[in-house]
């Protein structure tokens, strides 16, 4: 087979595969998101919980729309672009979500730590208000920046009438500035788990008194970090390897396309994996899942109705 023709296969088959793991991935973390206004429990842990399951259902759903239109539309259907607005909009809600997922991780490792640390009286420095401006911000702020950069050079982006002209973001030194976020804020989150699992080592009897979930919690986090990483640094690199003056910039050959494939397919390994996180390991979503959802398409005549209960209220 000619290379055309092997890229033409691979959109044909991995294209509408990996926009059904995205639709996937979507209804998985927006049946996470539901529970939130089933559960009893309300703390700045589960907020931002809530919040990253929202986060990758509207990445999800970019990417598979990034993926129809911007590579399914015009290679398959053969149909091209009038304008490139929408593609570029694609683009900049792609990458805001990128780093609004990196924030996100973050703040949780924060709310983690503060719960680790002071575990009597963490509410006092980060409560549901304040975690609810942070979220606002970690969702508003990174759009916000890219629509306005991508609106900042003279005929290029949204200044141009039909959005022609991409070199700020195909720029090496814009894709360094995001992957140093990126890696900025990699590198806090493991400092803070590193020192949050030394911590419970150190005061395994006193935390088991004080706050019984708090090791529970921490390898939790770590978990849905490590998808993280699993899901987001391969897309990281590419990012970068991409670039204008890069090795990869403008290749369209053959293991570029499989090199991408791979990148998406971990990115929705990664919001697949989340949910059955969320599911197994959080007791305020499993009680949602199990006695909420699973119970109620398994059992078609219960004898009695198994009801959320009241959780002790608390700040993981």
């Amino acid at each position: 087979m000619e290379m055309n023709a092997i890229q033409t296969f691979l959109y044909e088959v991995c294209i509408p595969t990996i926009i059904i793991l995205c639709v996937l991935a979507a209804l998985f973390n927006i049946l996470v998101f539901i529970s939130r206004f089933h559960v009893k429990t309300r703390s700045s842990s589960l907020e931002l919980t809530y919040s990253l399951a929202l986060s990758d259902t509207w990445t999800s759903m970019v990417i598979a729309g990034s993926l129809f239109w911007n590579s399914y539309k015009p290679v398959i259907l053969g149909i091209r672009h009038e304008t490139y607005c929408f593609p570029l909009t694609l683009e900049a809600f792609r990458t805001g979500g990128l780093l609004a997922g990196c924030f996100h991780l973050a703040a949780l490792s924060f709310v983690h730590y503060l719960t680790i640390i002071r575990p009597f009286d963490h509410v006092k420095y980060m409560n549901i208000q304040v975690t609810q401006v942070v979220i606002l911000i970690i969702w508003a702020v990174p759009p916000i920046l890219l629509f306005a950069y991508f609106s900042s050079y003279q005929n290029e982006g949204y200044r141009n009438p039909k959005c022609e002209g991409v070199s700020f973001y195909e720029n090496l030194y814009f894709r360094l500035a995001v992957s140093l976020i990126i890696v900025v804020l990699i590198l806090i989150t493991c400092i803070l788990y590193w020192n949050m699992l030394r911590k419970i080592s150190t005061v395994r009897t006193k935390m088991a008194t004080a706050n019984p979930r708090g090791r529970r919690t921490v390898v939790t986090a770590v978990l849905i970090f490590s998808t993280f990483l699993i899901g987001w640094l391969p897309a990281s690199i590419m990012f970068v390897l991409t670039a204008e003056g890069m090795p990869l910039y403008r290749n369209s050959s053959i293991v570029v396309n499989i090199l991408s494939i791979v990148v998406l397919v971990a990115i929705m390994a990664k919001s697949l994996t989340n949910p059955i996180i969320y599911a197994t390991r959080i007791p305020e979503i499993r009680q949602f899942v199990l006695h909420r959802i699973f119970w109620h398409f398994g059992t078609s005549t219960p004898h009695h109705r198994s009801e959320l209960t009241p959780l002790k209220r608390s700040g993981n």
